[in-house]
């Protein structure tokens, strides 16, 4: 069973999910993707096939009882719960626990040809509003800390099914990147008593080098240190530490990722990408609200991570964040 080890040395948590190795894939290559017609009769998230997931946690009908977005447990789990007598021996040095949490996949569209690329704004907004409906159940689990959501397109992006989903992962942790991100934004608003994404917001619209697109709520803008080739953070342009409090503008939210991934479309095609969406659960609200900023980190997949980013942490972007905004910002 799964369960979760740290490491005794950087004190970074890892979960051990074995079980994993035994779950599908339905990889096919570029050449294949509009070739293959017999999938949607085996793929366990085209409509008519409910009986290939679990029951549904969240769910989100049209007008005429049609569901639109599912969200399910995944059948293959990285976590789940665990007993003790499964864990390895620990001793004072190595320290391991059992593995408590949820792990969700959202089931984005019963189209299996559905994707981001040919989405329409309202397909986004279901998305979105099942999403921030799974996160208002999930904050009723006292004992969970941390509710990660992101997603995996393509096979170069770690996709193993062709249907278009993203996965939120909770844990009775958090991970180590999120936390780093919230003590260096809880430290930039202890020494100038604003959120330092705000004053990115402002420093970026003035500066203008790096502004991809904006509506009346939402602005993208390629990160100045992005770590990746045409990364894309999306950022409310009014402080909100989470998306559970933005179901007002979410409708402003999905325009803008629109707008993003018909300016990938132009620039680099139906390209696989990952995106994880930053944002405060109510586990941390109290301590850390005013000071972080929830976003969108979009990254196209156009390389692999190699020795040296694997090694040091540090990665090598071969595409000045400058220059990816001019492609994109004059794609339409």
């Amino acid at each position: 069973m799964p369960h979760i080890r740290k490491d005794p040395i950087t004190k970074q948590s890892v979960i051990i999910a074995s079980e994993r190795m035994g779950r599908p894939s339905d990889y096919i290559n570029t050449e294949e993707k509009h070739s293959i017609l017999t999938s949607e009769a085996t793929c366990p998230f085209c409509k008519g096939n409910e009986d290939k997931t679990p029951e549904h946690s969240t769910i989100i009908f049209d007008d005429n009882k049609n569901w639109i977005v599912r969200i399910v447990p995944n059948k293959y789990p990285i976590i789940a719960q665990s007993s003790p007598n499964e864990l390895p021996d620990k001793n004072n040095f190595f320290e391991a626990d059992i593995c408590k949490g949820f792990h969700d996949v959202i089931i984005e569209n019963p189209n299996h040809n559905f994707n981001y690329y040919n989405a329409t704004e309202k397909d986004l907004f279901f998305i979105f509003e099942a999403i921030i409906m799974r996160f208002q159940e999930l904050s009723k689990e006292k004992d969970m800390l941390y509710s990660l959501l992101f997603k995996n397109f393509g096979r170069e992006a770690g996709a193993s099914l062709i249907h278009s989903h993203a996965q939120m992962m909770t844990t009775p942790f958090i991970p180590i990147q999120i936390m780093e991100e919230i003590y260096g934004s809880l430290e930039y608003y202890n020494e100038n008593k604003k959120c330092v994404y705000c004053s990115m917001i402002e420093e970026e619209k003035k500066i203008n080098e790096r502004v991809i697109c904006e509506n009346n709520d939402f602005i993208a803008i390629s990160p100045f240190a992005s770590k990746s080739p045409y990364q894309i953070y999306i950022l409310p342009k009014k402080h909100s530490d989470s998306i559970v409090y933005s179901e007002d503008c979410i409708s402003q939210f999905a325009s803008i990722v629109k707008d993003v991934f018909n300016r990938i479309n132009k620039v680099l095609g139906e390209i696989s990408f990952n995106y994880v969406l930053h944002t405060l659960t109510p586990a941390l609200e109290k301590k850390y609200s005013h000071s972080s900023h929830w976003f969108l980190d979009i990254m196209p997949k156009m390389s692999k991570l190699a020795g040296y980013e694997l090694g040091s942490g540090v990665f090598i972007n071969s595409i000045t964040p400058e220059d990816a905004t001019n492609d994109l910002k004059n794609a339409l």
